[in-house]
């Protein structure tokens, strides 16, 4: 019984002081992804250490190799997305987050991209829709790590009509 009650406090000990109270680390991390969702690269920029890494193994395209995408530094970073908007011309990322969880500085966030993109057509939007995993690593109140993983191989993509 003894034992029983010292393993009891043990535990206790380590949970969180309410099951409801969200991390520093998760909190910013939920504030940049609401960014992220929208696209909105001055409003991301401001989260990242200078010298984060963003990663997308699971990329696929032209002139990507089997290490998918790969930047270091802030600077790098976001020259890469702001090529990718001016070539693709994202609307909105528009994330669902079916599961969020934190655990030693990562957070982990689980769902789909819905990413809408411009056409010809102004009552038309192209939509690519993607199961994915992205877990944001923060370190002293910054983003330190950016990595993405996304089923390049298998979305769900066509036209939808403009919001």
């Amino acid at each position: 019984m003894l034992t029983l009650l010292a393993i009891t406090a043990a535990l206790v000990s380590v949970q969180p002081e309410s099951e409801t109270q969200m991390s520093a680390a998760e909190s910013l991390a939920r504030e940049y992804m609401v960014h992220y969702s929208a696209f909105d690269l001055d409003a991301m920029e401001t989260y990242l250490a200078e010298d984060v890494i963003f990663s997308d193994p699971t990329a696929l395209g032209e002139g990507l190799d089997e290490n998918g995408l790969y930047h270091e530094g802030r600077a790098h970073t976001m020259e890469a997305l702001r090529e990718f908007d001016a070539q693709y011309g994202v609307l909105e990322l528009g994330f669902e987050w079916d599961t969020v969880f934190e655990s030693n500085g990562r957070v982990v966030f689980t769902g789909h991209v819905n990413a809408r993109y411009p056409t010809q057509d102004p009552d038309q939007h192209f939509r690519w829709r993607a199961e994915q995993v992205t877990v944001i690593t923060v370190r002293d109140g910054q983003i330190i790590r950016q990595d993405d993983f996304a089923n390049y191989a298998g979305p769900d993509q066509g036209m939808v009509p403009a919001r």
